[in-house]
């Protein structure tokens, strides 16, 4: 599973793409996306703007541009994937890590 950060009209344009998943509207008119994509069209979504978040295991933080999508949540740059996905399960039960 992957997880993107992108505005609403890219989620829409890009879905087709997905296998599965789902995604949580981000009141600044962004979603936050979790699903399964292929690389060849991930790379033409990360192309299209969205934001590849680090995988959930790694321990690389997610950035600014991605906290700031995210910092109604509480969500700092410096914060993991996992981090972000224990939060955002709170709303969304996709986004749980134990989903996986």
């Amino acid at each position: 599973m992957k997880i993107h950060i992108v505005d609403s009209a890219k989620i829409l344009k890009h879905g087709r793409s997905f296998k599965s998943g789902h995604y949580l509207d981000l009141p600044n008119g962004k979603v936050i996306s979790i699903g399964d994509i292929a690389d060849v069209h991930e790379t033409a979504f990360v192309a299209d703007g969205a934001i590849s978040l680090p995988h959930m295991m790694d321990s690389s933080a997610i950035g600014a541009e991605a906290a700031a999508a995210l910092s109604h949540l509480g969500i700092k740059p410096e914060h993991k994937t996992f981090d972000v996905l224990m939060v955002v399960g709170r709303i969304h039960p996709a986004f749980r890590p134990s989903s996986f």
